[in-house]
C-alpha cells in the first residue's frame, strides 16, 4: 500500500474498499417478490440448496421465479429447479425463469435446462 495515498498500487483502490466488497457477496437469498415471484439472489449452491427447496416446496405453485440477482448456480441448483418444474408440471403447469444474467443463461443452455423450463434472458 502506498504510505501517502492509502491505495493499493494496482488500481487505485483503497485495500479497504476492497475487502468489504470481496465480504459483502451475497451468499444466497430467496424470498417472495412483490407480484408473488419467488426472487433467488447471490450464489445458489450445494450448501443452499435445501434451504432453497423447502422454500419452493413450501409455496403452492411456484410459478415465475427471477434470477436476475443470481450470480452463481451449481449443479446441486439445477436439480432443485429441475425438482420445482416437475412438481409444477405434475399440476399442469409450469415455472418460468426471468432476468437471467448471461452467464446464467449460458449453464442452463449448456445443459439443455432451456429446452425445459421456459426461461427469458434479462436487459
Amino acid at each position: 500500500m502506498h504510505p501517502e495515498t492509502g491505495t493499493d498500487g494496482c488500481n487505485g483502490a483503497p485495500l479497504v474498499a476492497q475487502s468489504i466488497r470481496k465480504k459483502n457477496k451475497r451468499m444466497f437469498e430467496i424470498h417472495l417478490g412483490p407480484s408473488g415471484e419467488v426472487v433467488m439472489a447471490g450464489r445458489l449452491d450445494a450448501t443452499q440448496c435445501e434451504s432453497a427447496l423447502q422454500f419452493l416446496n413450501a409455496l403452492p405453485e411456484p410459478r415465475v421465479i427471477d434470477l436476475g440477482e443470481l450470480e452463481y448456480i451449481a449443479s446441486a441448483g439445477l436439480r432443485v429447479l429441475l425438482l420445482t418444474q416437475k412438481r409444477a408440471r405434475g399440476s399442469g403447469a409450469g415455472i418460468r425463469l426471468i432476468n437471467l444474467k448471461p452467464q446464467i443463461h449460458d449453464i442452463f443452455r449448456c445443459t439443455g435446462f432451456d429446452r425445459i423450463i421456459d426461461m427469458t434472458q434479462g436487459a
